[in-house]
């Protein structure tokens, strides 16, 4: 009983000494203890927008003039490389939309890793269907640490930049538009008490100090680094390098080998069936690429990616305990040889 009147008087003091502020810090606290119990809106990471019987380069082709006719980028394209026993084709997109970039580099240098933004196209039987990565639920983890104000501005820019997906994915298509959300599905609540915590899981692998020039000492290291990545023959290849207002460049890279073993254990239930569809997972194509960041803080340029086994968690396991366990147990160091392996090609340049 004294511990509990300790803690009321506590918190008495502590509004009567923020008096301007104790309104705001009021609004957070009663959030945050809602969120506590209420699981809130439900997120998909992946969202389908649309399923059309057409020939693939043909919506393919639809889709880069989409974006094309609107004020986004398209920054590159390429084929996936999904199990062979699926027999299929797969692309994925990565564009950018300047101001996003921008206004995501406001928040933190540290959140770009997220970036660029991704579109999905691959064939299911007869059909091909397009899908993105949700930017709403994406700001609801990175974003997940700042003050409710905060988080509110980029989940309602992230809002909009959705919309513009949208259309990019269905304009001048004639098939089944659709708004269904993919697995992995979160809410609120799983996202500020189980995925709020990520930059615990980026990690600066390596450090440069700038001598004269910042930006000239960022461009280096990206440069480097750039051809760092054929040249260590290890199998990796550079996607797409994305530079953002002259104080980061995101590094887009990927590897067949990770691509085919990640996407065939995409969608796998637990006790897992050996007639199971190696396939049923292929809409989790957008997780790719994979992101090396490169950064200006603290007077000096530095190198992060994200540790893999949160990023594999995050992107493939639809039921983080469940699917987890068997992705583990098929490969319980798949995502130690790929975090070991980005640290190579970031390490020598």
């Amino acid at each position: 009983m004294q511990s509990f009147a300790r803690l009321w008087w506590l918190l008495l003091m502590f509004f009567l000494l923020v008096p301007v502020s104790s309104d705001a810090v009021l609004d957070d606290f009663r959030r945050t203890i809602r969120e506590r119990f209420d699981p809130g809106q439900s997120y998909g990471l992946y969202q389908k927008t649309l399923e059309i019987v057409a020939p693939f380069e043909t919506v393919c082709r639809q889709l880069e003039a989409n974006v094309q006719e609107s004020e986004w980028e398209l920054l590159t394209h390429w084929e996936l490389d999904p199990p062979d026993v699926c027999d299929t084709r797969a692309r994925v997109y990565l564009l950018r939309y300047e101001e996003y970039d921008r206004a995501v580099l406001a928040k933190g240098a540290r959140r770009l890793v997220f970036l660029p933004v991704r579109i999905g196209v691959f064939q299911e039987g007869p059909k091909v269907v397009v899908v993105f990565t949700n930017p709403e639920f994406l700001a609801k983890v990175f974003f997940a640490d700042l003050p409710f104000v905060e988080q509110d501005e980029m989940l309602a820019l992230s809002g909009e930049i959705k919309k513009d997906l949208v259309t990019f994915c269905v304009k001048g298509m004639e098939g089944t538009i659709l708004t269904e959300q993919l697995p992995p599905i979160r809410n609120d609540r799983d996202v500020r008490f189980f995925w709020s915590r990520y930059q615990e899981h980026f990690d600066v692998v390596r450090q440069v100090p700038v001598r004269v020039d910042p930006v000239e000492t960022l461009q280096r290291v990206c440069d480097r680094i750039e051809k760092a990545v054929p040249a260590a023959k290890t199998g990796w290849r550079m996607i797409a390098r994305t530079p953002v207002a002259d104080q980061a460049c995101i590094l887009s890279v990927s590897h067949r080998r990770v691509e085919d073993q990640a996407l065939d254990f995409s969608g796998i239930q637990w006790p897992s069936v050996l007639d199971r569809d190696p396939c049923s997972g292929l809409y989790h194509l957008t997780q790719f690429p994979l992101e090396i960041l490169v950064f200006l803080e603290g007077g000096e340029v530095r190198v992060g990616i994200l540790d893999q086994f949160w990023r594999m968690r995050f992107y493939l396991w639809d039921d983080p305990y469940r699917t987890g366990t068997t992705f583990m147990a098929r490969d319980p160091n798949f995502s130690g040889r790929v975090y070991e392996s980005l640290r190579g090609l970031v390490r020598g340049p």
